[in-house]
């Protein structure tokens, strides 16, 4: 008798135990928190890019984004007034740091017809928001026309879809690779830039590398390096022409230019601008086609932030 009833046990739950069951069956179907996108990575994801691109295509028709003439002669513009929120000083979980990073992420670039075809292409890489007026910081050499372009219009996505032109360049600096554009959105959440920054700090970079969308990577700030003087002839000396940069640790790739660096209190950094790996030729295999030895080391290089304040003139509130 009492083994039927300890029987009886193990296979009956008591209702006790169904209830826990039920209760944690929603955490167990689901491996994220409740406001964590899961990315369909692969063809599903392409079919989001084909509806983005085909709502980008629209944008150049039909609303004020700025065209490839007027680009050009606005990336001449060196300077902009805006209103900036001011640096936070309280740290803050990691978690909340990649939601304020993802909510102030938009993808930026060209919607264009290249001048070997009449298909519609969409090249896009990463910006953020500076101010509540829509004003969005990426990088120089993403709102640079491509080389290839025939006619197009700058853009904007955020990360819920939606496409929105940028509607002018209010500055911008090719040396320090500092682009600040307008861009006409609703609900655009700004991000503090901050300059009291050290080697050691944490960095944190939310962007889409290699099309991997949304991803965020943590590491430190490895140093601050300035580039030789590299002004046009005839300008006077200024900082504007020997720019600052940043090392970091936080990982990214091709896709994630323009995209934001914070730090552990959710400010802005700096922005991503290149990445360089550097290979051993000595143990290069000389028998091979392409002869390429193993990877030493992959330098993440960081425009600074006091790099885009210098394009900005504080405006009162």
């Amino acid at each position: 008798m009492d083994v039927l009833c300890l029987w009886q046990l193990r296979s009956r739950p008591a209702p006790v135990v169904l209830l826990l069951l039920a209760l944690a069956w929603p955490l167990r179907s689901r491996a994220q928190a409740p406001d964590v996108p899961i990315y369909r990575q692969g063809r599903h994801e392409n079919r989001l890019d084909d509806a983005l691109q085909e709502e980008a295509k629209q944008l150049f028709a039909g609303t004020n984004a700025i065209k490839l003439e007027t680009v050009r002669e606005q990336l001449k513009r060196s300077e902009c007034r805006l209103l900036l929120p001011t640096p936070r000083l309280a740290p803050l979980q990691t978690p909340e740091i990649y939601r304020l990073a993802r909510r102030s992420h938009l993808r930026v670039g060209w919607s264009y017809i290249c001048d070997k075809c009449d298909q519609w292409q969409v090249n896009l890489a990463g910006g953020y928001v500076l101010a509540g007026n829509g004003a969005v910081a990426t990088c120089y050499h993403v709102a640079r026309p491509p080389p290839d372009i025939k006619a197009g219009c700058l853009v904007a996505a955020d990360e819920q879809g939606r496409v929105w032109p940028v509607t002018a360049i209010l500055a911008a600096n090719r040396y320090s690779d500092v682009c600040i554009l307008q861009v006409q959105a609703d609900g655009l959440v700004p991000l503090p830039l901050n300059t009291n920054v050290s080697p050691g700090d944490a960095a944190y970079c939310y962007s889409d590398p290699l099309d991997h969308r949304g991803y965020f990577s943590a590491g430190i700030v490895n140093r601050f390096y300035r580039f030789p003087g590299r002004r046009p002839f005839g300008a006077p000396e200024s900082a504007a022409y020997a720019p600052t940069r940043l090392n970091v640790s936080t990982d990214w790739a091709p896709g994630s230019s323009g995209s934001a660096v914070l730090d552990s209190c959710g400010n802005i950094i700096g922005h991503v601008s290149t990445i360089t790996s550097y290979l051993d030729e000595e143990e290069a295999d000389p028998e091979a086609s392409r002869p390429v030895g193993p990877t030493m080391i992959v330098f993440h290089e960081a425009v600074a932030a006091a790099d885009v304040l210098r394009l900005v003139h504080s405006q009162e509130p």
